[in-house]
């Protein structure tokens, strides 16, 4: 049997932070659902991202997958490797040079800086259009030698600023700015044009602060986004019918994919010939062969789920998802993780070329002088640059038969279940406080238990439902409470209130009155917005930072019983049963449904319940519930915000 099948349970620590700056919301602690199955099938758990009986072995998507073989394949078509990106002059003067180092193709950037600007007033002189404009000869000089070189050249363009979707007068001037930037791609032969949508992220989100709902609902607001970027896709390709579509990053269920899909059913609808394809992030650093594979699995799985059929035939015909390596420079926010190992990088940049149909693209991070050796002396990896270089020259992929055949059927857009080669299976769950659905991925082995089996069938239907606007008591169908008594706020400053035994943590007083943060505070009523499952500390405290706040209510029982207290906090946490510790988790982590689990006895009468919740930065608050061993939320149970 190939390496690539063959089992292998590595420990590892999760990496959980707070929202990420992509729109792809795909970086799922896999440990959440092993600490769920554990515990429905009897284990002992404390929780997933402390030392002891939670941190469970699991595989890892940052280590590189034994027992893989490289080489060439003769019958193995390859996608062309693009480089993002590049400006106008530096194309034109190192098309060459970056040929001979192994790519195909570019993101030319610099010329349609982002959706709001004129690409005719790049040069400086607005009042020049076409032949007559400088930046447009440069431009079309730059891809006239590209194609002699057989490279593609995609005209590069982002969403830098917030759209009004309802604003009727500014669409026009919207819409010729798309239609000018599809001119001057095609006029300066471009292969097509390429759309970031990323910079944007906090409007894809249905709690965006300028989001009002005063006059339209969420399903109007999901009708209108898909109906401007639909006309958007129109202009576009009635000045440009064959251009060749790229966008980025992936997404999961929020309103940029809503962007995404009305492309391609435009696209289908017109029979375009270029294809939408769909270039990832979260495969920047990533490198484990089967969650490269995955990942492509899951990114057909999530468009097929979003498109009519009319788009899914398009989709797997025309379209196809090409994947992105990130070599080189340091990751600011820690969320994709440090440079790969030149091990690191062959495996992702050989998965990468497996399952990317037509493009696979490499990420410069502005350190293009250095990937030309132009500039080796102020970096700190210099050493490694010619081999990681002969890497993307060398063009090898994973020789292995079973890689082979999966890789194969996934560039090929074949949806089917790939547990059984990849030993992964795609997960969807639940996160506050912006009540959406995201989707990832976890072994297998974590799935099998039959309570993960049932939540994720739920999760993909209400990510779906949600994604279309419709209005959903997420309390009531998930079984979260979202009535406390809230003190607070205190103070976290270093994370020292994490251990401060403030008052509550004495004894239960809920007229008493305390030294906060802030002056006096009290016990106050807190009831979550309506529908919503999560508590949000954010909407019931000021400050919202370097902060810790308690949480109270009262469950009733009729009768003894064991049960599970699930718990997903940001940042972290503390349990108190009948006044006694009974769970801490110290770490940062998200409001993830069913993060941690802890089993416990509820006598028969009146439990106290507290929580601690401390957090460091950005979201604050947690979703709770209390389960039966098998997940099933325990409908005769009551509570209470007093006793």
């Amino acid at each position: 049997m190939d390496g690539f099948i063959r089992r292998r349970l590595i420990h590892a620590t999760p990496q959980p932070r707070s929202f990420p700056h992509t729109l792809l919301m795909l970086n799922l602690a896999h440990a959440v659902f092993l600490s769920l199955a554990l515990a429905a099938a009897g284990a002992e758990v404390s929780s997933p991202y402390q030392p002891g009986p939670g941190k469970y072995p699991r595989f890892d998507s940052k280590q590189v997958e034994p027992g893989i073989a490289y080489g060439q394949l003769e019958d193995f078509r390859l996608p062309k490797t693009l480089l993002y990106s590049v400006g106008p002059d530096e194309l034109l003067a190192d098309a060459e040079a970056w040929a001979r180092l192994g790519f195909q193709g570019f993101f030319l950037t610099g010329v349609a800086p982002e959706w709001s600007a004129d690409v005719w007033s790049t040069d400086k002189e607005p009042w020049t259009i076409g032949e007559s404009d400088k930046t447009f000869q440069v431009v079309r000089q730059a891809s006239g030698r590209c194609r002699w070189l057989a490279c593609d050249v995609f005209l590069t363009m982002a969403f830098s600023h917030p759209f009004e979707w309802f604003n009727d007068l500014a669409w026009p001037r919207i819409e010729d700015n798309f239609r000018q930037f599809a001119v001057f791609a095609r006029d300066t032969g471009c292969t097509g044009v390429a759309i970031d949508i990323e910079y944007i992220y906090p409007q894809y989100h249905f709690d965006w602060e300028s989001y009002t709902y005063e006059s339209y609902s969420r399903k109007d607001l999901v009708s209108k986004i898909r109906a401007r970027m639909t006309r958007v896709a129109a202009v576009m390709y009635d000045q440009f019918p064959d251009m060749v579509l790229l966008t980025l990053p992936e997404g999961s269920f929020a309103l940029g994919s809503v962007i995404q899909t009305a492309w391609i059913e435009e696209a289908a609808r017109r029979h375009a010939s270029g294809g939408v394809h769909l270039c990832t992030e979260y495969t920047y650093r990533r490198p484990n062969i089967r969650y490269m594979f995955g990942h492509a699995w899951l990114c057909n799985r999530l468009n097929q789920m979003m498109l009519s059929d009319r788009g899914k035939a398009y989709w797997a015909g025309k379209c196809s998802i090409a994947e992105g390596i990130w070599p080189f420079g340091a990751d600011a926010d820690d969320y994709h993780g440090a440079e790969p190992s030149l091990d690191e990088f062959r495996q992702a940049f050989a998965a990468s070329l497996m399952v990317s149909r037509r493009y696979n693209w490499i990420y410069s991070h502005n350190l293009r002088p250095f990937m030309m050796g132009r500039d080796s002396q102020g970096y700190p990896g210099a050493d490694k640059r010619e081999d990681f270089m002969r890497v993307i020259a060398a063009r090898e992929v994973a020789t292995n038969g079973d890689c082979v055949q999966t890789a194969k059927s996934l560039r090929d857009m074949v949806l089917r279940d790939y547990q059984p080669e990849l030993q992964l299976t795609l997960v969807p769950t639940f996160a506050g406080p912006r009540e959406e659905v995201e989707a990832g991925l976890m072994p297998e082995s974590v799935y099998a238990h039959s309570a993960v089996a049932s939540l994720n069938r739920t999760l993909w239907d209400l990510g779906i439902r949600l994604q279309r606007g419709e209005e959903i008591d997420l309390a009531k169908v998930l079984g979260t409470q979202t009535h406390w008594m809230l003190l607070g706020p205190f103070d976290n400053k270093d994370g020292q209130g994490y251990a401060t035994v403030y008052p509550p943590e004495k004894g239960l007083d809920l007229a008493a009155e305390y030294e906060g943060m802030t002056g006096s505070v009290r016990w106050t009523e807190y009831h979550a917005a309506p529908g919503h499952a999560s508590v949000d500390l954010t909407k019931a405290f000021q400050p919202t930072e370097h902060v810790c706040a308690y949480a109270l209510c009262f469950v009733n029982s009729r009768q003894s019983r064991d049960v599970q207290i699930r718990v997903g906090a940001n940042d972290a946490w503390k349990l108190w049963v009948c006044g006694k510790p009974t769970y801490e988790n110290p770490e940062e982590g998200r409001i993830i449904l069913d993060r941690d689990i802890v089993p416990v006895n509820l006598p028969a009468g009146t439990t106290p319940i507290l929580l601690k919740v401390c957090n460091n930065r950005k979201d604050w608050g947690f979703i709770f519930r209390i389960t039966d061993a098998d997940g099933i939320v325990i409908d005769d149970l009551r509570f209470q915000m007093g006793p």
